[in-house]
Order: C-alpha cells, then sequence, then structure tokens
C-alpha cells in the first residue's frame, strides 16, 4: 500500500511540473508573439511617418542605428529616439514605404528581454528597393514591451 501511495504522489508531482512547464513554454510564446507583433507595429507606422506611434512603442532611452550600403560605400549613423524622432518630424513630405518581413527569428531571456531579427524588404509604390536586416532589443517596462535599441543594415536590391 506504502508503495502504491509513493507512487501516486510521484506521478502527481511529474503531472504537476510537466503540466507548469507546458503553462511556461506558452506563455514564452506569447511573450515571442507580443514582440514579433510590436516589430510589425513599428515597420508599419514608420512607413505610414506615424510619428505618434513610433514613439509609443520605444523606451525613453532607446537608440536607433544603422548601415547602408550607397554606391559601395557604408554609410553608418546612430541616433538616440528623441533625435530619430525630431529628424521625421524635420521631413515635410516624406515618402510612405512598407516593409514586409519574410522572416522573424525570436529570442526570449526570462519573458523580459528579447532579441529580435526581422527579414524585410523595403519597398515604395510596390518595387522592392532594398533588403533590410533589422535587430531590436525589447525590453519589458511596467508589465508592457519596448524598443529599447533598433539597428539594420540596408543594401540596395539589384534589378
Amino acid at each position: 500500500m506504502k508503495k502504491m501511495f509513493s507512487l501516486l504522489i510521484a506521478l502527481t508531482i511529474c503531472f504537476l511540473t510537466s503540466a507548469q512547464q507546458t503553462v511556461e513554454e506558452l506563455d514564452i510564446e506569447s511573450e515571442k508573439a507580443a514582440v514579433k507583433n510590436l516589430v510589425e507595429e513599428f515597420l508599419t507606422a514608420i512607413g505610414n511617418h506615424d510619428i505618434e506611434t513610433v514613439q509609443t512603442l520605444f523606451s525613453d532611452k532607446a537608440n536607433i542605428s544603422g548601415a547602408s550600403l550607397r554606391n559601395g560605400k557604408w554609410i553608418t549613423n546612430t541616433y538616440t529616439i528623441q533625435e530619430f524622432l525630431e529628424r521625421l518630424k524635420a521631413y515635410n513630405n516624406p515618402t510612405k514605404y512598407t516593409e514586409p518581413v519574410s522572416d522573424f527569428i525570436v529570442h526570449m531571456e526570462m519573458g523580459m528581454l528579447a532579441f529580435v531579427r526581422a527579414d524585410a524588404i523595403f519597398t515604395i509604390n510596390g518595387e522592392p528597393r532594398n533588403n533590410n536586416l533589422d535587430y531590436f532589443t525589447l525590453i519589458k517596462e511596467n508589465g508592457n514591451w519596448k524598443i529599447l535599441n533598433g539597428s539594420y543594415v540596408s543594401v540596395r536590391i539589384k534589378n
């Protein structure tokens, strides 16, 4: 009888442990989906020149960095989020674009820090212009995901 009781307790503990692990895995998958959605929201907002939405998606201490290959030379830049937003506001007649992502890779750490790689095609008026590899670091602040860093490498697509 004791062996049977011990076996039942062991099976119950195993069942509860595996059930908890499944819930945790589902939570991480849910968090990864939330991070991916936030990155897509940013790419849509920036393409539509929706500065107000862009501002809400970033941490106050965030920065944006990029490297673009133009005429055989690399051009790099880094801005604080405030500098970046001011540059966006200075454009009188911005060109709107889309940046659909063909592939996402998301790494999640403790449900608090996420690293995202988004392989996207920068497109103006339906015409593919650049292949952008976007990298984002996101952090959860007060229960909400915020972009802490956005970086990209952009290379022209040869037509």
